[in-house]
């Protein structure tokens, strides 16, 4: 399966306390006619590996995709692809009416993810006045014109006993699933390192989420930390391995929560990014990660946990995940250094 992520606009109508957003890359969000180039790129590649739709997906997101004007120009386009692609919304969910969730149902959208941090007090300190309201009654419209429907949550210490209530939240509505995220401290989340969670704290809402066994609860591509409790659930960080994420003005990076250039759309193609781009290939190169988790007994279910969040709290995506609870009773100082196998 690849999965590519396109930010296809930095624009959001919310200004949300953990956001990661940079104000250059409005200035900088690409034309509509080079979307679509980049939507031919993609279309060869895929036809290039023989990828039918079932190996892959493109999510269209923000800031908040349905804030672009030429949105619908791009998603006839996908529509008249939708042979060769499977497509779907990131979002926030504040500006999907009524009419939208029809739109998006006749041109075969697959699903649409929106973002929510809580019930109402806690999700509207964290989103916006007023943002929970309409988060859900986009919800219901889009359930309402059975597109597959999810939530997505950043969990800090503000909002972890918020988890429970959502997950009862999407029974209620009838939405699809939930993914449980944890902070990753850049942009405006940089503020926020006070309020990262633990490292006992994250293994006890992975047990707590994981516990329910149910597959519409996730807790990220790094669940493979949960290892080290006995269980193999699979799901290591894929980051420099099957997917991308294309920012509004084409660059590329393995994850969009890891701001790495890899390259950028309008002068590289997707293969010879995926093959070619230095900073992709040390992030597959396993002897970059540090020695402490290499050394690890559960090493080759993990590979040292979330990238993201290592390279955001050490500077370094190869240094160990600082909330593995393996490792670290408390969050660690974000000075440590660790040695690796290549040095």
């Amino acid at each position: 399966m690849f999965h590519l992520q396109w930010h296809i606009t930095e624009r959001c109508n919310l200004c949300c306390t953990h956001c990661y957003k940079e104000e250059k890359l409005i200035k900088e969000e690409i034309s509509t006619s080079q979307v679509f180039e980049i939507l031919g790129k993609y279309y060869d590649q895929l036809d290039a590996w023989n990828f039918d739709k079932s190996n892959n997906k493109i999510s269209l997101t923000g800031g908040e995709p349905f804030i672009r004007e030429d949105i619908w120009d791009i998603l006839e386009n996908c529509y008249q692809h939708r042979e060769k692609i499977t497509y779907g919304f990131l979002s926030n969910g504040t500006l999907i009416t009524e009419e939208v969730a029809s739109k998006l149902k006749d041109l075969h959208v697959a699903y649409v993810q929106v973002s929510l941090e809580g019930l109402q007090e806690i999700n509207d300190q964290i989103r916006g006045r007023g943002s929970f309201e309409k988060a859900i009654r986009g919800l219901k419209f889009l359930i309402k014109n059975n597109i597959s429907t999810s939530i997505s949550t950043t969990v800090t210490t503000k909002n972890l006993n918020e988890v429970p209530k959502l997950i009862n939240l999407t029974k209620e509505l009838g939405v699809s699933g939930i993914g449980i995220r944890r902070l990753v401290p850049i942009g405006m989340g940089k503020k926020m390192e006070n309020l990262m969670i633990t490292p006992q704290q994250t293994r006890e809402l992975f047990q707590y989420v994981l516990g329910k066994n149910k597959r519409n609860i996730g807790v990220g591509c790094e669940k493979g930390l949960f290892a080290q409790e006995g269980r193999s659930v699979g799901g290591f960080c894929c980051t420099g391995y099957n997917t991308l994420s294309v920012l509004p003005n084409a660059d590329v990076y393995p994850c969009r929560r890891l701001p790495i250039l890899s390259g950028n759309l309008l002068k590289d193609n997707f293969e010879d990014i995926l093959k070619n781009s230095k900073p992709l290939r040390e992030l597959r190169n396993l002897n970059n990660i540090n020695k402490k988790c290499q050394s690890c007994p559960y090493f080759n279910e993990c590979f040292g946990g979330a990238k993201c969040i290592a390279n955001a709290y050490f500077k370094d995506p190869f240094a160990p995940d600082p909330q593995c609870w393996r490792l670290f009773k408390e969050l660690p100082s974000q000075e440590e250094k660790f040695e690796k196998d290549n040095i």
